[in-house]
């Protein structure tokens, strides 16, 4: 049985969020780390989680399958940069055996 989503994470579908948004470019594999070297948005934790349930209930699919091995290990080797460590250890954590 699939598992239901949280009335939270509804609400950011329904709206379209900054949650919502920071998923589905993560799907999308289109993230902007911005000009400033300090200030570098990633992607974070909340954001990886948020778009596996997206893509799990097959609400955006996107350009990168996060349940694959191979396109997860793809995705950080291409676009390091893009990723804080928990983001990082998110990602991989469903493969840890």
């Amino acid at each position: 049985m699939t598992e239901l989503l949280k009335p939270t994470v509804m609400k950011q579908i329904l709206t379209h969020s900054k949650e919502y948004q920071r998923a589905v470019k993560l799907l999308n594999v289109d993230w902007d780390l911005g000009n400033q070297i300090l200030f570098r948005d990633r992607v974070m934790a909340a954001d990886v989680i948020l778009a596996r349930q997206l893509q799990h209930h097959r609400l955006v699919i996107g350009n990168v399958n996060l349940d694959d091995y191979q396109a997860v290990g793809q995705l950080l080797s291409q676009h390091s940069q893009w990723f804080s460590g928990a983001a990082r250890f998110e990602l991989l954590k469903p493969f840890d055996g």
